[in-house]
């Protein structure tokens, strides 16, 4: 896999150890806030000439930040279609050794990954920069140029204002919104699917939702469609009151309350709903309420699930829905939430904020349950320590421009310690490590049932010369020798050996085989 080697490698070098820092042929400032134009930050460095120049560099490098902890850039554009095509001659003689599996085998992998919509990405770009506060902000670009289809044109269309930001209140701990279009993602599986297996596969993957949604009693179809616009969650955590979930020893946990908004769908779930007749139905103004009939054992939790025309909610409580709808001021007006956008931009098709009362709320589980097993604690120290000290709110955003996808982010970590993670975890990596290890683990696996094995055969031939002695007789059964008043009260089996097929003679040795077909023996 010549081509993957070389893909990963130039992604790693080129990102994870920021070797590449390109900077304009003429003298340009800097345009990072805050900055002041200047000979001090002018910077004049050489690139190759043009003829020699990668298409997508100058296109990736205006939306990244160059001089900061890292800069990074690699065109990858017609690499996937080498690596698919190395795989390719791969599979084609492995169905020449297995004819049953040609049809699976020999198929056209390159046609599959343009379907899939991944030969768009044609360059990536990193770029990360400390903003004197211990927070860095970082970028990642990647380039599709003008055409996006399949998977990559399931992302949205133009960035925009948030739309559901109004329900988060001032103290949110996290609020999310995302735009995504589930028809398209849908569409191009379909299309695999039929490239694959042929068109009535593709036929038959649209009838088996249609009977699951029948039996689901919703139209899992219509729902698919339906999910083409924007979705959003929000978190609220009250770590001074607390509830605990069923069972005896139940965890207890800081108050969350939580709200999903879903455009696009509520026509179709509520006719789910209506056929159910598992709610109680009430009306406040447009909004349609659809409460448990049957509360949940958890008090505190009174989860709901409301529609205002195409929009879909789904509450942990009818109190905090209506809070966040009726709310005249929230996490938009805030301070915080506002400075933290501005690093990130207004306009975008998704963003994530991530408030220090978040992290607040999860450390305070350990308080809450101080009798918590020292495993589960220290497994939870050990997640909580991944984020680090947050004393100001995280934020990301995704923002689809007309030649790529932007993801900006201003986090209290460089993107470089997340990209040398890629480095050392990426799948080839891992790949090459499990190649290793595991023809050593199989030995060493082996060999140690192999010792098993031969301690349950000594205690049969032990347990075979007593019955010999006892009965004066030179053959003897496994079932006269193991039970629970017998020689041996019981034997465990650890490779799949059968020991009952084995033939007990007196001053002969004994054997079984493994279920791998090996053959252990043991001689008196």
């Amino acid at each position: 896999m010549p081509h993957l080697a070389r893909w990963v490698a130039l992604l790693v070098v080129a990102l994870a150890f920021s070797a590449c820092q390109k900077k304009s042929e003429t003298p340009a400032t800097s345009s990072t806030p805050g900055s002041k134009p200047g000979a001090a930050n002018a910077l004049t460095v050489a690139v190759v000439p043009p003829a020699e120049r990668s298409p997508a560099f100058t296109a990736v490098t205006k939306h990244l930040e160059l001089g900061g902890t890292l800069y990074g850039y690699v065109d990858v554009d017609g690499d996937l279609l080498h690596v698919v095509g190395s795989l390719q001659t791969i599979l084609n003689e492995a169905a020449k050794a297995q004819p049953q599996l040609r049809p699976y085998l020999q198929q056209d992998l390159g046609a599959i990954v343009k379907l899939l919509g991944l030969t768009n990405v044609k360059a990536l770009g990193a770029s990360s920069v400390p903003d004197g506060t211990g927070y860095f902000r970082n970028r990642l670009f990647v380039y599709t140029g003008a055409e996006r289809h399949g998977l990559m044109a399931a992302v949205g269309g133009k960035p925009g204002p948030l739309k559901h930001v109004h329900l988060a209140p001032a103290d949110a701990a996290f609020f999310g919104e995302s735009e995504m279009d589930l028809g398209v993602v849908y569409r191009t599986i379909r299309e695999v699917v039929a490239k694959v297996a042929g068109e009535p596969a593709g036929n038959e993957l649209e009838s088996t939702l249609k009977k699951a949604g029948e039996a689901a009693a919703i139209s899992i179809i219509d729902l698919i469609y339906g999910l083409k616009g924007r979705s959003a969650i929000v978190l609220h955590a009250d770590t001074e009151k607390t509830l605990r979930l069923p069972g005896r020893d139940g965890l207890v946990l800081p108050m969350i309350s939580v709200l999903v908004a879903i455009d696009g769908v509520g026509p179709v779930v509520e006719r789910a709903i209506m056929r159910t007749g598992q709610f109680r139905q009430s009306e406040a103004g447009s909004l349609k309420l659809y409460e448990f009939a049957q509360p949940l054992p958890i008090e505190g939790l009174a989860p709901a699930l409301a529609i205002d025309g195409g929009t879909l909610y789904f509450t942990t409580s009818v109190a905090f829905l209506r809070q966040c709808r009726a709310q005249a001021t929230g996490l938009a007006q805030t301070a915080e939430f506002k400075q933290a956008l501005a690093q990130v931009g207004t306009e975008n098709n998704g963003v994530t904020y991530v408030s220090p009362r978040l992290l607040e709320a999860a450390r305070s589980v350990l308080q809450h349950n101080p009798s918590l097993p020292p495993e589960q604690a220290g497994m939870m120290n050990f997640a909580f320590s991944q984020f680090g000290a947050i004393e100001r709110p995280l934020v990301a955003s995704r923002i689809n421009l007309d030649d790529g996808i932007l993801v900006r982010s201003h986090l209290n970590r460089s993107m470089k310690q997340d990209l040398a993670t890629i480095a050392i975890y990426n799948p080839v990596t891992l790949g090459v490590i499990a190649a290793m290890a595991i023809p050593s683990f199989q030995k060493v696996q082996g060999s140690s049932q192999e010792k098993a094995v031969l301690n349950n055969l000594r205690q049969l031939a032990a347990a075979a010369d007593q019955y010999y002695l006892e009965n004066g007789v030179r053959t003897v059964t496994y079932e006269q020798l193991v039970g629970s008043r017998l020689y041996i009260k019981s034997l465990t089996p650890v490779a799949g050996e059968n020991y009952r097929t084995i033939r007990f003679e007196l001053g002969k040795p004994i054997s079984v085989r493994l279920r791998d077909g090996r053959l252990v023996n043991y001689a008196p």
